[in-house]
């Protein structure tokens, strides 16, 4: 069905995939696994039309295809679910599926009811209960991913490009997905499906393709010869061991007392504390409240009932600015939207919210900023020519210690991290873990927000699971499963 012959592409001076070679079947289901920075973003970007290859041919069923932008991948039956959102927020969950292909009455109008009531189908389809005529903004990262998998499958796709749709999804959304995509394979569609959960490829995929530095390492059948230790090697070039860094052995003093917090509609009666020293893990499915409580916390949401105690004293946060001056810090689960301003430099970036530190009536002091930018990216293992790159130019991973450093940056020493190890590859992810575990020796109070029920287990001491805005169980991981988290959660 798609075959990608001697793909080149390259960035300035950086070549992203050097000759790659690339073909699926229909009726498959194939993954392609690297770690960030090994092209496999890129590739499928060429392959969906959003960007042109240096050098190379594409075949789709056989034909030369070769596409200017995806309007006319999506014409010519490919589809993409991106990593990264690409909604409109001001625009309603309907107009995002149907963008640029509203249906329209006999006098070109925009049908709006035929729009509502199709978005309204290919939601039910997804099993997902969303109104689409609730504007994007108003929805969480998990609906607005299932919005971008509705808009994928809203076209007649002969190739569907999945790019970690499972980022911010929980296990009762991802058995949805596995459903969603076992009837598009039985359907005959070809589906290329990207992700860092290696669990999730011996779940679903037939073969799988290795990218390691822009090259094609080789390409694999699921069978009992290949596991979890062999795809990690081939994606890293080396004996792979996963590990997680040692939990924190004691806590200190109480940093955050959250007593009774509510928010109509969102969540309800939430109470818990965080100590010096001491991760404490926040489970849940999508739209169980995580996100919602943290950014009430730090005042970007409002609180209608309950109070938030900092060192034992009452405080009324109704902004993020005022929140850090209390000494809380949010990680944002959306990287590219909340995260980082991915158009500025690294080090833009990592001062972005201690700038007037190195001010002096109004002038930056240069050498001093530069010199603690340097700093911060060896501390968080920032990968980049120079504190001068821009952000949106870093693989994935990258971006994301970025995000941390900047809060790293700041006095915070109670950090709100919302999905910290979303969308990136293992050896990325061990250097957050070991970053987090650092920040708690140092006698921070960290709450991990996850949809990865193992990291919760292996990185916290205690564990709250949430369900429809309520806290619903308190567990101890020494004694938590995965079995027990996820029969609370659903």
């Amino acid at each position: 069905m798609l075959e990608a012959r001697d793909i080149v592409k390259d960035f300035g001076g950086t070549r992203a995939l050097d000759r790659v070679h690339f073909s699926a079947n229909a009726g498959e289901v194939h993954a392609v696994l690297g770690e960030n920075g090994a092209g496999k973003s890129t590739l499928m970007k060429i392959i969906g039309g959003a960007l042109r290859p240096d050098r190379g041919e594409l075949y789709l069923d056989g034909r030369p295809a070769q596409f200017d932008n995806p309007l006319q991948a999506m014409d010519s039956g490919v589809s993409v679910v991106h990593q990264q959102f690409t909604l409109v927020p001001e625009l309603t969950i309907a107009e995002n599926i149907f963008l640029g292909r509203e249906p329209r009455n006999p006098w070109g109008l925009v049908d709006w009811k035929r729009l509502f009531e199709e978005a309204r189908a290919l939601l039910k389809y997804l099993d997902f209960d969303l109104d689409p005529r609730r504007p994007v903004k108003e929805i969480g990262a998990g609906e607005r991913r299932v919005t971008e998998i509705a808009r994928a499958l809203s076209i007649s796709a002969k190739v569907l490009i999945m790019d970690e749709p499972s980022a911010v999804l929980g296990p009762g959304e991802m058995e949805t997905l596995f459903k969603i995509i076992s009837a598009l394979r039985a359907d005959g569609k070809t589906v290329l499906y990207i992700s860092h959960r290696l669990d999730e490829i011996f779940a679903i995929a037939d073969r799988v393709s290795v990218l390691r530095d822009g090259r094609l390492v080789g390409v694999y059948e699921l069978d009992d010869q290949v596991d979890r230790t062999f795809l990690v090697g081939k994606m890293v070039g080396r004996q792979w061991t996963e590990q997680f860094p040692d939990k924190p052995a004691e806590k200190g003093r109480e940093l955050l007392r959250v007593e009774h917090l509510s928010r109509s509609g969102a969540f309800e009666d939430v109470s818990f504390t965080l100590h010096a020293g001491e991760i404490v893990g926040l489970a849940g499915l999508v739209g169980s409240g995580r996100t919602e409580v943290c950014k009430s916390i730090i005042g970007s949401d409002p609180i209608e009932a309950g109070r938030i105690l900092v060192n034992g004293k009452v405080v009324r946060i109704t902004s993020p600015r005022e929140a850090l001056t209390q000494g809380i810090a949010y990680l944002s689960e959306d990287r590219q939207g909340e995260g980082v301003v991915a158009c500025r430099s690294v080090g833009e970036n990592i001062t972005l919210a201690v700038i007037r530190r190195f001010a002096n009536r109004g002038i930056l002091k240069l050498r001093s900023e530069a010199e603690f930018v340097v700093e911060m990216m060896r501390k968080t293992d920032v990968r980049a020519a120079g504190r001068r790159q821009t952000v949106s130019s870093l693989s994935g991973g990258n971006q994301q210690k970025v995000a941390l450093a900047k809060w790293l940056s700041t006095p915070a020493r109670i950090f709100l991290l919302d999905e910290p190890t979303a969308g990136i590859d293992v050896g990325a992810k061990s250097e957050i873990y070991r970053i987090i575990a650092d920040l708690a020796r140092g006698d921070a109070a960290i709450l991990l927000v996850s949809s990865e029920i193992p990291e919760l287990l292996a990185m916290t001491t205690r564990l709250l699971v949430m369900k429809k805005g309520r806290i619903v169980a308190r567990l101890s991981t020494g004694e938590a499963t995965e079995e027990s988290v996820l029969n609370a959660a659903l």
